[in-house]
């Protein structure tokens, strides 16, 4: 009896029971479904995250290295461009100095009593006690045989070889060099020889015949070469022995031959003529 009374009921109140079940399931599965996300999203946020993070740290390393090629390629410009400034300085410094030298020749061109001609040193023989020079002028410039060679700071040498453009310069401080000079205080007189790299020997002065240390010695012109007035050494050394008639007389030249660059070529012929060849 229970039984037909609770069929009849819920065949009266089956569209209720349905709409309640089916309610209750909609809930359930919504309680469901929250909690399902809530462990996928437990489950999947650490692992975005690290490739979140991956992801910038690979982004910022590309950053770096293209600002690291960057600073590199300007680093590189950089260094260029201070290598072509530094050559350019290394230009300018060398441009001046042969200015002041050049400066110096014109003032001692201008005291002197001949016509003169510049010329550049081109080499030197033998390169560790050089006897000769050569330098940029020759026969066709008016260069003659035996000119004298000078510099503002005094003589230089003669010349002894000639071709048309270029010419062989007999050093001063060769030991083949033989110069007429005097004593600019005492006007005493002698021949100057060389003796080496800015060193020399003033030959035949007699004992007692004048020359001190610390004497300015210059050209006397008696050779026909030289002319006369022009600066050759400053004596270094007077010693006298009992047994010599003349005077042992060392000298430092003037002229600083390990620095020859821009000389003047005389343009005085000999006045003693000389063969040739000689």
């Amino acid at each position: 009896m229970l039984f037909h009374s609770l069929q009849h009921f819920v065949q009266r109140k089956k569209r209720q029971i349905i709409i309640v079940v089916f309610v209750i399931l909609f809930i359930l599965l919504n309680v469901w479904c929250r909690v399902f996300r809530s462990f996928v999203l437990n489950i999947t946020a650490p692992f975005l995250e690290g490739v979140t993070k991956t992801w910038h740290y690979f982004d910022t390393l590309k950053q770096e290295y293209y600002d690291l090629h960057r600073v590199k390629k300007e680093n590189l410009n950089l260094k260029k461009e201070l290598s072509q400034l530094q050559a350019k300085l290394v230009l300018c410094k060398e441009l001046e100095k042969a200015n002041q030298r050049l400066e110096k020749l014109l003032a001692f061109k201008k005291k002197l009593p001949y016509p003169v001609l510049g010329a550049r040193v081109i080499g030197y023989t033998p390169p560790f006690c050089p006897a000769f020079i050569f330098i940029d002028r020759g026969a066709k410039d008016g260069v003659c045989l035996h000119c004298p060679i000078a510099c503002n700071q005094g003589v230089i040498g003669q010349v002894v070889e000639l071709s048309p453009h270029y010419a062989k310069v007999l050093l001063a401080v060769s030991s083949n060099s033989h110069i007429a000079v005097m004593s600019q205080r005492s006007r005493a007189q002698g021949i100057f020889t060389g003796k080496g790299i800015n060193q020399g020997e003033v030959l035949y002065v007699s004992t007692g015949g004048g020359m001190e240390k610390g004497d300015l010695l210059i050209t006397s012109g008696l050779d026909g070469i030289f002319p006369k007035g022009l600066a050759v050494g400053r004596v270094v050394l007077t010693a006298s022995e009992p047994s010599s008639l003349f005077q042992k007389v060392m000298v430092k030249t003037t002229t600083d031959f390990t620095k020859l660059e821009e000389v003047l070529v005389i343009l005085k012929p000999p006045s003693i003529p000389f063969k040739k060849g000689k």
